[in-house]
């Protein structure tokens, strides 16, 4: 222990003022001088998650809770067919193709092991059966023999060309620390932690090595050259830091010098969550949101356990209240690989509720993460369940999320509401984001009526310059305005700087108990050489499902406008006029209908999506198209969707009236007749 102190006092000493890092509760936090007070504890593994007498919990709750039990039953049930496994995989290439294939037998190899390790490792120690840490050391010992825990998609030719996140410099060239490698070291780091006990000294350095060679000393002191070390807006930066910080905590009884990876990872890590809004809105997408925190907040959590909390990276706004976003956001699938329902891991649920004792978060995880949901994994058992947190389901189903510019109506979460998400974000996230400021969702009965273009996995050009091009990403491909075909700016290309200020953002966001109303301002998201501006008001009618759009463009007079609305539901037009929905999910209708006071035609047309991939790659898009000539310098264009049910006859049950001051939307629904006047920046109703 003395060689412990002596090696913590020499880092500190040397400590550089770069890893000096903000802290919520007390300003100036140096990480290094942290690393003083691990290293001064008496080190004996395991230590990281539990050590011998916490994780006497764990088995208290296997024993005494049916639903801990039943958990405990299956990981033993899949650990006695890994031990009885003795056809074990080739190592494949490392094919930096695997994208084009749409297949990675290279990370199906990592998997198996890095599973099958993980596991064992847990079940020896729950279970003291020695027999399970052995086949754990052989399985990571595999993993020690492969050259790299980088995927071949991730490689210099591959990934070279990327339009880099917020953060990244433009010319990187090392690519041998990724995801996979951040995922493969934090748990190998656990499995070297678990059977540490029965490991002989040659089996300790050849894990050791393993996570030197394959993770710590691919960053440690190379930093600059790594393109995600500074990119704290992105996912990867949760993954890759919180990777090579367990993996330093894990080898400290041998080399204690690594408390540096230590303090730069609590740094990394603490930057990238304070990324969160604190709102919990997260700017790269739903899915994102949770995915590069899955498994990497065990590192953290170790923290917070190995510094007797006075390190708790829990402790940031953004995470007050973990499941905000995936609540409010559930049909918000906006962005990169994003979809709509519940989003999440239910363990990852488990241990934020525990720091945050949020109630709204404990009614997403009963509500949408229990039963079929629920995970059913070492880490349930790990971070259980909070049993003293109530679920408290929000008194506002609506809410806006400023710290991304996305917004969420409805009356209330059940699927009979009409709910309608928005988008107006400023343009700083070339890497996952998309060209769609003043874009929206209409979701219904379960069915997406007005939506995104669906996006399979990316291919392997998805994310370099040719990205603009991918309907996925592109104007054109979402719910926005053109004016004679111009599309969005593009904030960030490859190699070129960076255009400050493009983009969108929500002027006014009203909610009330009979109407909410959103004002969107997406004018800085075009380079105004045709649209010069462009305001779009959405209302939803929370009494009768009905929303209503109210477009300001100002452009030339006898420019083209289109309004582009992309069917999810089946679409249908009705004599150029009007179009109708049919839900794919329970056939529920809905209907569509311009108010526009001037010539005008609805059309559905066709797009083309490719990707570069081995089979299936071309996808034809329906996309609904409201085009007219501009009759001045000002357009004013309605839209309204409602349910078929409410349809009368009439087609001048919806008329817009532009006769006063403002704007006026009105209608007739089962005798009862409402009036939305638009002002600029508000808007109000009169029945």
């Amino acid at each position: 222990m003395n060689k412990l102190i002596l090696w913590c006092t020499l880092v500190c000493l040397c400590a550089p003022l770069a890893l000096k890092a903000q802290h919520n509760a007390g300003g100036q936090r140096d990480y290094l001088a942290v690393g003083r007070d691990i290293l001064n504890r008496k080190l004996e593994h395991p230590y990281l998650l539990f050590d011998n007498r916490s994780k006497q919990a764990i088995l208290d709750r296997v024993k005494n809770e049916p639903e801990y039990a039943q958990i405990m039953d299956l990981l033993l049930q899949e650990g006695r067919r890994v031990m009885l496994n003795r056809v074990e995989p080739e190592r494949p290439y490392n094919d930096p193709a695997s994208r084009y294939r749409e297949t990675s037998y290279w990370e199906t190899y990592l998997g198996f092991y890095l599973h099958g390790s993980q596991l064992l490792a847990f079940l020896y120690q729950m279970t003291g059966d020695e027999a399970y840490a052995q086949k754990a050391y052989l399985y990571a010992e595999k993993l020690c023999e492969m050259e790299g825990w980088a995927a071949g998609a991730h490689r210099f030719d591959i990934i070279y060309p990327r339009v880099w996140p917020y953060g990244a410099k433009d010319d990187q060239v090392v690519f041998t620390f990724d995801i996979a490698t951040g995922d493969c070291a934090l748990g190998l780091a656990l499995v070297y932690d678990w059977i540490y006990p029965v490991m002989t000294g040659d089996q300790r350095n050849r894990v050791r090595s393993g996570l030197l060679e394959n993770a710590i000393l691919r960053v440690r002191g190379n930093y600059e050259y790594i393109w995600w070390a500074e990119a704290y807006k992105c996912n990867w930066a949760a993954i890759c830091h919180g990777g090579t910080g367990m993996a330093a905590l894990s080898l400290l009884t041998e080399d204690p010098q690594l408390i540096d990876v230590v303090a730069r990872s609590c740094e990394g890590f603490e930057k990238m969550i304070r990324n969160y809004g604190d709102d919990n809105g997260w700017a790269e997408g739903r899915q994102y949101s949770v995915y590069g925190i899955r498994d990497a907040i065990a590192f953290p959590d170790a923290l917070k356990r190995l510094t007797d909390n006075r390190v708790n990276l829990f402790d940031v706004p953004g995470w007050k209240h973990p499941a905000d976003f995936a609540l409010f956001a559930l049909t918000g699938a906006f962005n990169d690989g994003s979809s709509s329902g519940p989003i999440g891991f239910s363990y990852t649920y488990n241990k934020l509720i525990a720091e945050s004792r949020d109630e709204t978060a404990m009614y997403y995880l009963q509500t949408y993460l229990s039963g079929e949901h629920r995970h059913r994994n070492m880490w349930e058992l790990i971070w259980p369940r909070p049993t003293d947190v109530r679920a408290v389901k929000p008194a506002v189903a609506s809410k806006y999320f400023p710290s991304i510019e996305w917004g969420f109506m409805r009356k209330d979460f059940g699927d009979e509401h009409l709910q309608v998400a928005l988008k107006c974000s400023p343009a700083d996230d070339p890497h996952h984001g998309h060209l769609d400021a003043g874009t929206f969702i209409l979701t219904w009965n379960g069915d997406i009526f007005v939506g995104e273009v669906e996006q399979r996995f990316y291919d392997q050009f998805f994310f370099n310059d040719v990205r603009f091009d991918y309907l996925y990403v592109r104007s054109t491909g979402h719910n926005v305005v053109q004016v004679n075909d111009e599309e969005q700016y593009i904030a960030k290309r490859k190699d070129q700087p960076w255009q400050e200020g493009v983009g969108g953002k929500i002027d006014r966001f009203h909610i009330s108990p009979e109407y909410d109303y959103a004002v969107m301002d997406p004018t800085k998201a075009y380079p105004g050489k045709h649209l010069k501006n462009w305001k779009r008001t959405v209302v939803l009618d929370k009494e009768n499902n009905i929303a209503l759009l109210l477009d300001r463009i100002d452009c030339a007079r006898g420019d083209r406008i289109d309004l582009l609305f992309h069917p999810v539901a089946k679409a249908e037009v009705n004599g150029g006029r009007t179009a109708g929905f049919t839900g794919k999910t329970g056939g529920t209708r809905m209907e569509m209908q311009p108010l526009i006071n001037t010539p005008y035609d609805l059309t559905l047309q066709t797009q083309y999506t490719v990707r570069v991939v081995k089979s299936d790659p071309v996808q034809a898009i329906p996309c609904l198209f409201t085009t007219l000539k501009a009759p001045a310098a000002r357009t004013v264009v309605g839209t309204v969707f409602y349910p078929d049910e409410l349809k009368s006859g009439d087609p001048q049950q919806f008329i817009l009236d532009e006769s006063g001051k403002n704007p006026v939307i009105r209608y007739t629904v089962n005798g009862k007749t409402y009036a939305y006047e638009f002002a600029e920046d508000s808007v109000s109703r009169r029945e």
